[in-house]
């Protein structure tokens, strides 16, 4: 699944490269994804979209927007997979789930992994708030020490779930959740705070806040810098250049910091990896 950083990247080189081409198609691929979800009728998305010129793209959180003038974007949330650019002439792959032709022949195309949607947001959406998302970016100026007290201290399940529980918390659990972030970044935010993921958060000490504080403001600018995670791609195809400090291939290694051995243990549904002799 994409995150903070690798919506960043997509939409920096979607604004770049698209910027100025005009829609001339939609269509389903030959891939069908029952986990794939758009919120209008196809026929409205071919109706909407053609004739539409590309004005920007730009991202909140993990999701994408393509903007289509001022009244349309099309939005690319919550999603594994690839959205890949193909100039013109160049051959599409041989399997994806959705499609836009640009006037001048080149393409767009979406192959969904896991569960994903493509909202297209007219000006009524798109008036009510200036992005349909919610939640705080962790490097907006938004996003504060004191604000991360504040959404620690309101974390409605504080009591039952771990700090992980609290990073990826989304929009379905608490409006006020941290934006962009899932469980792979999690993994390194909290072996940089030194906070097991498991540790509830009204344990958290205000060292340990300032700690995590820290730690999400320096992966999140370390991993844009690097374009993300070398598990995805970009538009382009190529993969980011960030690696985990934390991940599935760390296990049973010695910790760069401590050299203990990595450990993995199943918590909240999915993997988590940490060092046992760094955090506590």
């Amino acid at each position: 699944m994409i995150e903070m950083p690798e919506a960043v990247t997509i939409a920096q080189q979607m604004n770049e490269t698209l910027t100025g081409k005009t829609i001339a198609s939609f269509a389903r691929g030959n891939l069908i994804h029952k986990f794939l979800w758009l919120n209008r009728p196809d026929e409205e998305y071919q109706a909407i979209l053609t004739g539409k010129t590309v004005s920007g793209a730009s991202n909140f959180g993990r999701s994408i927007y393509l903007h289509l003038g001022p009244e349309t974007r099309l939005c690319w949330g919550d999603f594994g997979g690839r959205i890949l650019y193909h100039e013109a002439g160049q051959p599409l792959p041989k399997s994806f789930h959705l499609v836009w032709e640009f006037s001048d022949g080149a393409h767009l195309t979406y192959a969904l992994q896991m569960w994903g949607g493509v909202r297209l947001l007219d000006s009524t959406h798109i008036a009510e708030q200036s992005h349909p998302d919610d939640g705080f970016q962790p490097l907006s100026p938004e996003f504060t020490l004191e604000r991360l007290d504040e959404m620690l201290d309101a974390y409605p399940e504080k009591t039952s779930k771990g700090v992980k529980g609290f990073l990826v918390a989304t929009g379905y659990v608490t409006p006020n959740h941290i934006a962009g972030l899932g469980n792979a970044y999690a993994q390194d935010i909290l072996f940089r705070a030194g906070i097991d993921p498991r540790r509830k958060t009204p344990n958290l000490s205000a060292d340990h806040r300032r700690k995590l504080f820290d730690a999400i403001q320096q992966t999140m600018q370390d991993a844009i810098a690097l374009n993300g995670r070398d598990e995805e791609h970009d538009l382009f195809d190529q993969p980011g250049h960030y690696t985990r400090l934390m991940d599935s291939r760390k296990v049973g290694q010695p910790c760069p910091v401590c050299g203990t051995a990595i450990m993995k243990l199943q918590y909240l549904g999915g993997a988590c990896y940490l060092c046992p002799g760094c955090q506590e």
